[in-house]
C-alpha cells in the first residue's frame, strides 16, 4: 500500500552551510511569519542561530516552539499548533531530530485538519494538506525528512500512534553536516545504527523494488563506511555528511517498503522502558537477522559481498553470518547498550504480543516469526543476575 500512496519529492540542500540556503526559500516564497520547531537543548544551544538571522535579514518573522520532548505524545503536538494558530504563522520550520520532526510534520497536519489526533491513527486520514513545512534533521537516523509518517505517543495508552500520510513529506530539507558535528557519540551510534535498521530492513522487505534496493544498498554502505568514523571523531565532516545521505537514502527506502520484526520489537521498549528507538533498534537487529535464518540469507548476503566482507560465489549463509557479525562487531566498536533499562520479566508478555501484532498487521517481513521465537529474542534483553 505505502508503494501506491502519491508522495511528492522534497527539495534537498546538502553540505555545510545548507540550513541557511534553505532558510533563505522561506522568503522567497513569500512566507511572512514561520514557526520554528525544535526541543528545549536545541532551542538554547546556538544551533537556531544561523536560522533565525537568515529569517531576520530577509525580514520574516517568526515564533519558536521548543516544547517537543523524546517520543513527542499528543498534547505537544496540540500545543505547538495551538501557538502557530495564535502567533498566525503561516508555515513551520523543523530543526531537531527524528522526535522534532515527526512533531512538526502533525504540527503543520493538524493545523489544517483540526481535530482529535487519535482520528490520524492509520493511514491517509487527512483530506488537507498542511502548511509549507521545511526540514532540518540534527541527526542522521531516522529519515524522518523525507518519510510519509510520524509516530505520536498517546498519552493514556503510552501506544505509538502511526501516522502514514502522503501529506507529512516536506517540502524543502536541508542536509546539512555542520549542524551535525555537535552530536553527542551515542546519539552519533544509535542514530546511524537506526539508519541502518531502516535500510536492512528495507532491502528484507517483500515489497521492496529495484529503486528501494539501491537506496537501501546506498545506505548500508555509507553506514559501514562512515559511521564508526563520525562516531570517533565528530568533527570528521566527510563522514557526518556521508551519514546525512545514508539516512536519507534509508528513509527513502523504507517510507516505499516499511520495515520489520526489528522495529516491532524496538517500538515496545520505547513504550516500556522509554528505550531511545535507535538504541532499541541496536540492541535487537543482529539477533532479529539471525532468527529469520535462511529465507534472508541470500539478501544479507548481497550486503556482506556490498561492504566487502566477501566475494561472490561463498555459501550464502556464511556471507549471512559474516554480515550480522559486522552489525555485533559495529555496535560494540560504538559501545551502543545492549539492554534496555527496567525491563523485566513480566513485560515480555506484552512486548511480544504487541510486536507480533505490528509485524503481523503492519510490515510485508520476510516470513511470519513465531510466539516462541520473538519471546526468545524479548528473554535475551532481560538484565544479567
Amino acid at each position: 500500500m505505502l508503494r501506491l500512496l502519491p508522495r511528492n519529492s522534497p527539495l534537498v540542500y546538502k553540505g555545510q552551510g545548507s540550513a541557511i540556503v534553505l532558510t533563505e526559500q522561506v522568503a522567497i516564497l513569500g512566507i511572512r511569519k514561520i514557526l520554528i520547531v525544535t526541543d528545549s537543548f536545541l532551542g538554547s544551544s546556538g544551533i537556531l542561530d544561523g536560522i533565525k538571522q537568515q529569517l531576520e535579514k530577509d525580514g520574516v518573522a517568526y515564533a519558536i516552539f521548543d516544547g517537543v520532548l523524546p517520543d513527542p505524545a499528543f498534547n505537544q503536538v496540540q500545543a505547538g499548533e495551538a501557538l502557530l494558530r495564535t502567533e498566525a504563522c503561516e508555515a513551520v520550520i523543523a530543526v531537531g531530530g527524528g522526535s522534532v520532526l515527526d512533531a512538526g510534520k502533525l504540527i503543520a497536519l493538524l493545523y489544517s485538519n483540526p481535530g482529535d489526533l487519535k482520528s490520524f491513527d492509520g493511514i491517509q486520514k487527512s483530506k488537507n494538506p498542511g502548511l509549507p513545512l521545511f526540514a532540518v534533521p540534527t541527526t542522521a537516523g531516522t529519515g524522518s525528512e523525507i518519510t510519509l509518517a510520524s509516530v505520536i505517543t498517546d498519552p493514556e495508552t503510552h501506544r505509538k500512534v502511526p501516522v502514514v500520510d502522503s501529506k507529512l513529506i516536506p517540502g524543502y530539507v536541508a542536509l546539512d553536516a555542520e549542524i551535525m558535528k555537535g552530536m553527542p557519540k551515542l546519539i552519533t551510534a544509535a542514530t546511524g545504527m537506526d539508519a541502518l535498521t531502516h535500510a536492512v530492513e528495507s532491502y528484507l522487505s517483500t515489497a521492496s523494488t529495484s529503486a528501494t534496493e539501491i537506496q537501501a544498498k546506498a545506505a548500508v554502505r555509507l553506514t559501514f563506511l562512515y559511521l564508526a568514523r563520525a562516531w570517533h571523531d565528530g568533527d570528521d565532516m566527510e563522514a557526518r555528511d556521508a551519514m546525512a545521505v545514508a539516512s536519507f537514502y534509508a528513509g527513502s527506502a523504507f517510507g516505499r517498503t516499511s520495515v520489520g520484526y526489528v522495529h516491532g520489537i524496538a517500538h515496545q521498549l520505547g513504550r516500556i522502558c522509554q528505550t531511545p528507538h535507535g538504541n532499541a533498534n541496536a540492541m535487537v537487529l543482529p539477533e532479529v537477522l539471525s532468527a529469520y535464518g535462511n529465507c534472508v540469507h541470500e539478501r544479507l548476503a548481497d550486503l556482506a559481498v556490498l561492504v566487502g566482507l566477501g566475494e561472490n560465489g561463498e555459501a550464502p549463509s556464511s556471507l549471512a553470518q559474516k554480515f550480522i557479525k559486522a552489525i555485533i562487531d559495529l555496535r560494540t566498536e560504538t559501545e551502543l547498550p545492549l539492554k534496555p533499562n527496567g525491563l523485566q520479566a513480566s513485560d515480555i508478555p506484552s512486548v511480544v504480543e504487541e510486536a507480533l501484532a505490528e509485524a503481523g498487521d503492519l510490515y510485508p517481513v520476510p516470513r511470519y516469526m513465531t510466539e516462541i521465537e520473538v519471546t526468545a529474542i524479548v528473554r535475551d534483553l532481560l538484565p544479567t543476575t
